[in-house]
């Protein structure tokens, strides 16, 4: 379902109508400082909520965030969301709420051989998500 291409491969039109995030890997300098971080506001929303419960709120405060910025915007930072207490699928809930309002990352790991990995392999907040197993579009390179 997902697909890899370089950062040559994607243009305006291949991009029109598409309800999967577009995730950037190794994007250009330019394109991180103008993106817009997530993580203070995704904690600020959290925090309201018994450590119990924010598992349950995690995909509802990531909602409310987005509502806040304009449709197309790049997001970073959300590594709040890769909190392994939370157990959630942090893809799943790009996929399903870029369906809702459009929006890029920026990915806060590496892509390495098809998988989208996040943090590394001795940490506990450590995921690896296989590009084929999801319906998004990563972009390599800058």
């Amino acid at each position: 379902m997902g697909m890899v291409i370089t950062s040559r491969m994607l243009t305006s039109k291949n991009q029109t109508g598409l309800s999967k995030p577009v995730i950037y890997c190794n994007p250009p300098k330019s394109m991180i400082d103008q993106a817009v971080p997530l993580n203070y506001t995704l904690a600020e929303l959290l925090i309201q909520y018994k450590p119990a419960r924010r598992t349950f709120q995690v995909e509802r405060c990531f909602q409310t965030a987005l509502a806040k910025l304009p449709d197309r915007a790049v997001i970073k930072d959300f590594d709040v969301l890769f909190n392994p207490e939370y157990k959630i699928d942090v893809l799943k809930i790009l996929i399903r709420n870029c369906k809702v309002k459009p929006f890029s990352v920026i990915w806060p790991g590496t892509l390495q051989d098809g998988k989208l990995i996040y943090a590394g392999i001795d940490y506990k907040d450590y995921k690896e998500y296989d590009v084929d197993a999801y319906d998004v579009t990563c972009v390599q390179g800058g």
